[in-house]
C-alpha cells in the first residue's frame, strides 16, 4: 500500500495522465492554428466556432449513453469505442482536408467520444478510497499541463502545421489502443466489502446473472431518484454553472481582453498564467476536498469565481493577469468535487457511470450555451458584458447554494444533539 492506496491506483493513475497530457495537442490546435485552419480550408471562425460547440453538444448527448454503456459492458470496453471514434475523426480530418471533412471528423465524430467522458472518473473512484479528490484532481490537471508546457515549445518549432500535430496525435491514439487491451483493469472489489465465505462462493450467483445490471426504465426511474435528493439537485446546477464559465474562457477569454483592449503581451502571459494555475490551484483544491467538508470547499470555490469575473466586468490594466490567478485556482476542482458529492449522495450502487454521465452531459450543454451566448453577446452588443454577467450571477448563486447545504447540515447536528 502506498499512501493507503494500492500501487495499481498510481499506476494506472500516471497512465491515464500521460494520455490526457498528450491530448492537449487537440486544444493547442484549435487555439494556435485558427488563422492557419481557415487559411487552409477555406473558412471563417465561425465555421470553427460551430464545429465545436457541434461536437460538444454531441458529446454532452453521448455522456450519459456512455454512462449506460460503463455501466452494462465495462469501462475497458467503451474506451475501446471511443479510441475508435477518436482514431476516425482524425483519420477523416487528415484524409480529406477541407471544409466537409474537419466538420466531419472534429464535428460530428470527435462528438462520439463523448462516450467515454465518464470512463476515467469511474477508473479512479473505483481504485482510489482516501485520496479520491486529488486523484481525480491530478488527472483533470493533465490536459491543462500539456496545454501550458506545449505551447511555447510547439509555437517556436519552425516547419510545424496543424496536420503534423494531427498526425502526432493520431499516432498517440493508435498507441492507446494496445495499452487499453494489456494495461487497464477495473477494481471489481466494491467498496466496504467484506470478503465471501467459503459457503457463499460455492454457491451460484444466480440472482445476479439472472438480473441486467440496467436497462432504459431503471435508468428513468434512476434519473428520478437523483432529482429528489436537493444536494444532487445543487450540485447539477452548480455543474451547468462551471460548463458555462468553462465555454467562456475556452472559447471566448482572448477575445473579451481584446475586446477591453489589452495588449498581445498581456494576453499572451495571461493565458500561460491560466494554464499554470489550473494544475497547482487544483491540487490545492483536491486537498480541501478530501480533508475538509466538500460543500464548504465547493462553496468557497465558486465565491472566488465571483471574485474574479467580478474583475474580468471592469476590467483594468491588470485584470487579465488577476483574473487568470483566481479563476485558474478554481479550474480543476469544480466538477471532481461535484461528481464526489453527487457519488456521496445517492450512495454506492452499480449506476455510477449513469450518475457521472448525467453530470457530464449538464457540463457540457452549459458548455454550448457560452459558446452560443457568447457570439449572440458580441453580435448585437459588440462586447462580452452580459456573458460575463451571467457567469458572475450564477457563481454567486451556487456559492450561496454550498454555503446553505453546509449550514442545514450543521443545524441538522444540533437538534439530534439538543434532542439526545
Amino acid at each position: 500500500m502506498l499512501w493507503k492506496e494500492k500501487k495499481y491506483a498510481w499506476l494506472l493513475l500516471i497512465f491515464l495522465w500521460c494520455f490526457g497530457f498528450a491530448g492537449s495537442l487537440s486544444r493547442f490546435v484549435i487555439s494556435y492554428y485558427q488563422g492557419e485552419l481557415t487559411g487552409s480550408l477555406g473558412v471563417g471562425r465561425d465555421f470553427l466556432g460551430t464545429t465545436w460547440s457541434t461536437a460538444t453538444f454531441i458529446g454532452a448527448i453521448c455522456a450519459p449513453l456512455g454512462g449506460l454503456l460503463v455501466d452494462r459492458f465495462g469501462v475497458k470496453k467503451v474506451m475501446l469505442l471511443v479510441s475508435c471514434s477518436q482514431i476516425l475523426s482524425l483519420v477523416t480530418v487528415l484524409t480529406l482536408r477541407n471544409e466537409a471533412g474537419y466538420f466531419i471528423g472534429n464535428g460530428l465524430f470527435a462528438g462520439f467520444v463523448g462516450l467515454g467522458a465518464s470512463t476515467s472518473y469511474v477508473l479512479i473512484t473505483g481504485w482510489f478510497q482516501h485520496h479520491r479528490a486529488k486523484a481525480l484532481a491530478v488527472l483533470g490537471s493533465s490536459t491543462s499541463l500539456g496545454f501550458a508546457v506545449l505551447v511555447p515549445i510547439l509555437a517556436n518549432w519552425d516547419g510545424l502545421t496543424w496536420i503534423k500535430v494531427y498526425e502526432v496525435l493520431l499516432l498517440i491514439s493508435l498507441l492507446f489502443i494496445p495499452c487499453i487491451v494489456f494495461v487497464l483493469r477495473e477494481n471489481k472489489e466494491p467498496e466496504g466489502a467484506s470478503p465471501p465465505s467459503v459457503e457463499s462462493s460455492q454457491k451460484p450467483d444466480t440472482e445476479n446473472t439472472s438480473k441486467p445490471l440496467l436497462n432504459w426504465m431503471s435508468g428513468i426511474r434512476m434519473f428520478a431518484r437523483m432529482l429528489r435528493h436537493p444536494v444532487y439537485v445543487i450540485a447539477a446546477f452548480a455543474i451547468l454553472t462551471c460548463g458555462i464559465s468553462m465555454g467562456t474562457v475556452e472559447m471566448n477569454l482572448v477575445a473579451i481582453h481584446q475586446t477591453a483592449h489589452a495588449s498581445t503581451g498581456m494576453i499572451s502571459s495571461a493565458m500561460s498564467l491560466l494554464g499554470l494555475l489550473e494544475v497547482f490551484g487544483g491540487i490545492t483544491f483536491s486537498f480541501l476536498l478530501d480533508h475538509t467538508s466538500r460543500t464548504r470547499a465547493l462553496a468557497i470555490l465558486y465565491l472566488l469565481r465571483t471574485v474574479a469575473f467580478t474583475l474580468l466586468i471592469i476590467h483594468f490594466p491588470v485584470s487579465p493577469i488577476l483574473f487568470s490567478l483566481i479563476f485558474g485556482a478554481t479550474y480543476v476542482g469544480a466538477v471532481p468535487g461535484a461528481i464526489l458529492i453527487a457519488k456521496e449522495t445517492l450512495g454506492p450502487d452499480k449506476s455510477m457511470g449513469l450518475h457521472t454521465g448525467i453530470l457530464l452531459l449538464v457540463h457540457q450543454l452549459g458548455g454550448v450555451l457560452a459558446a452560443l451566448g457568447g457570439g449572440f453577446n458580441f453580435d448585437y452588443a459588440h462586447n462580452y458584458q452580459l456573458l460575463i454577467g451571467v457567469n458572475l450571477l450564477l457563481s454567486l448563486v451556487v456559492s450561496a447554494a454550498y454555503f446553505s447545504v453546509k449550514s442545514k447540515a450543521r443545524t441538522e447536528a444540533a437538534v439530534k444533539t439538543l434532542a439526545q
